[in-house]
């Protein structure tokens, strides 16, 4: 039985008192296949239309739901409560026992006063010197974003006078927070601004920030007699003269006799006894205790300052005494999420840049708190402890490990560039969770050459996967647990101690 003929038959079909030869039908019948062909391709390029309108508004959709919250807003802050309380509940009361920690007070004790102690500097003039090669054959910028001058660097290698190298051997103190900086210059200097984690706030020339009160070695001065090539027991670069001072034996005696002290925050004041301003206490640094505590409101501290002859003398101060405690603090939970606590939410700053605090830095002063003495550098800090390998580990493999084996508070996860501080388990999602210094997240951009930046700038605790909504951050390869390549255990072993995880 024949079925349903074509709509353009029925509609011959259909059309009363018109009569149809064969020829004229079949001419008719032709036509009408063809427009009906044609009105159908137009039907499907109709419908491909639609359907690229669609995915261009469901990728327009996908990208505004992936492009984040306010500046500086991921999920993870939202998530994750900015308390490092909150995660260490199952930590043990005490996480360093008491005999371990005045062990690690008395090292800690021993390379703070390290340079008031060296014959020689610790640092070869190539080390110092090894900006002058690494700046030399690269594109740099100064604080216009324009580029500097050709003759630049020569500028100032002249004024570093690098082939006195060392001229003096000078013991000396910090009485301001210095910024120690790269070459003898306070201007800033940059990478290409125009490309992301280039230009602010990354100033190649700024070193690190030395707080007031910590032991220097003078081992050279510039040309024009500005600047004072300076080293601790954790870096060596230059500070300006008044900056700093000289000490004598007799000021080394008194200073190294005295118990120190530490701060529980940043920004703490530090006054005479006359109520004049001396310093601003911060967590890391240390103070001399002063010998007699009878102060009520207040804790008696001493403070170096520089007289008119450029020497050191120190006087008598006070501090709050709630925001002052004797180093080392007791090691417990409550300290560490304390510390933590109080730097949390504060901006980054590459190198101390304005006070502020790195990655590394961050770490450092919290170790310094509780005497635990750790390098300037992520690399350096990475290396100070037991190391376990994440190599050859997927990310299921990599947390399983870090549950079995991380130890909150000292553990620290290092990828090259970057150091962060365990400090446990989510109790509402059972992730790992660090805290951290960090600038930003680097991006992908669709539709763009290169790399870009979603900027944090600042102390947060954060999951192993901090921007997993940023499309397509989340891809295997790209979360920060990724990128680890371990984590140093600081409470006992030997740096260099290696355990690879097996893959599956």
């Amino acid at each position: 039985m024949r079925g349903p003929r074509p709509v353009y038959e029925q509609h011959l079909a259909i059309r009363p008192g018109i009569r149809y030869g064969a020829v004229h039908r079949r001419m008719l019948l032709q036509t009408l296949r063809q427009t009906h062909a044609r009105q159908g391709d137009a039907l499907k390029s109709t419908h491909t239309g639609n359907t690229r309108i669609c995915f261009c508004l469901l990728l327009i959709l996908l990208l505004g739901a992936c492009a984040g919250g306010p500046p500086g807003m991921i999920r993870d802050l939202v998530e994750l409560p900015q308390d490092a309380g909150h995660y260490l509940q199952d930590t043990p009361p005490r996480f360093i026992a008491p005999a371990q920690q005045a062990e690690r007070y008395k090292d800690f004790r021993g390379h703070f006063f390290a340079p008031w102690h060296r014959d020689s500097p610790r640092h070869t003039a190539r080390q110092v010197f090894s900006g002058f090669q690494r700046y030399a054959a690269r594109p740099l910028y100064g604080e216009t974003n324009l580029p500097l001058p050709l003759d630049w660097i020569e500028a100032m290698a002249r004024r570093a006078h690098r082939s006195a190298y060392p001229c003096l051997h000078r013991p000396a103190i910090a009485v301001v927070h210095a910024s120690m900086r790269v070459f003898p210059t306070h201007k800033p200097v940059f990478d290409n601004p125009a490309m992301p984690g280039r230009g602010f706030p990354f100033d190649r020339m700024q070193n690190s920030l030395v707080p007031a009160g910590t032991p220097l070695l003078v081992t050279h001065e510039s040309r024009d007699g500005q600047w004072a090539l300076v080293e601790t027991d954790w870096a060596a670069g230059w500070v300006r003269w008044p900056e700093i001072a000289l000490v004598d034996e007799e000021f080394i005696a008194a200073y190294t006799a005295a118990a120190l002290a530490g701060f529980w925050a940043d920004d703490v004041p530090v006054t005479g006894l006359d109520g004049r301003f001396l310093v601003s206490g911060r967590v890391g640094m240390a103070l001399p205790l002063a010998p007699e505590q009878e102060a009520v409101d207040g804790c008696k501290l001493q403070v170096p300052v520089r007289d008119h002859l450029g020497r050191a003398r120190l006087i008598k101060a006070t501090a709050p005494k709630k925001a002052v405690h004797p180093l080392p603090f007791p090691a417990t939970r409550e300290n560490a999420a304390r510390l933590l606590n109080a730097l949390m939410g504060k901006n980054y700053g590459w190198g101390g840049l304005y006070e502020n605090r790195d990655c590394s830095a961050l770490i450092q002063d919290v170790m310094a708190a509780f005497g635990r003495w750790l390098p300037r550098n992520s690399r350096d800090q990475a290396a100070a402890g037991r190391w376990i390998s994440f190599q050859g580990l997927n990310r299921r493999q990599r947390e399983r490990l870090i549950r079995e084996t991380g130890k909150p508070l000292l553990t620290l996860f290092y990828m090259p560039g970057h150091v962060m501080l365990y400090i446990g388990q989510d109790p509402g999602t059972g992730r790992s969770v660090v805290c951290h210094a960090m600038w930003g997240i680097r991006t992908v951009r669709l539709f763009e050459k290169g790399a870009g930046r979603w900027v944090i700038g600042k102390t947060v605790v954060t999951s192993l996967g901090p921007g997993r909504e940023f499309f397509p951050y989340g891809w295997p390869g790209r979360l920060l647990i990724d990128k680890l390549t371990g984590m140093a255990r600081l409470d006992g072993g030997h740096a260099g101690d290696c355990h690879k995880g097996e893959t599956s």
